[in-house]
């Protein structure tokens, strides 16, 4: 039996982080999202939702968000990941 990976915001949030280009971009939707946790596409975009809202990110159109606050991926001020 395939064991789920948790999910919420900040599971989201890091897997949106880690998957944007060099730019901030992330290039994927609710339904890419969902498919990563094997959560339904709605729960996928209420936490997408609840990012924006927060402020953490920005949709730029279908498919596309942008990380607000992005620093550069070789950043010394970021923190170890």
């Amino acid at each position: 039996m395939k064991r789920k990976k948790y999910f919420d915001e900040q599971r989201a949030f890091e897997f949106i982080w880690h998957n944007a280009d060099r730019d901030g971009i992330w290039h994927g939707d609710a339904a890419s999202l969902g498919a990563e946790f094997e959560i339904s596409e709605d729960a996928a975009e209420a936490v997408l939702d609840e990012l924006r809202t927060r402020r953490l990110i920005e949709k730029l159109y279908t498919g596309v968000f942008f990380i607000c606050n992005w620093r550069e991926k070789d950043d010394p001020g970021l923190p170890d990941q």
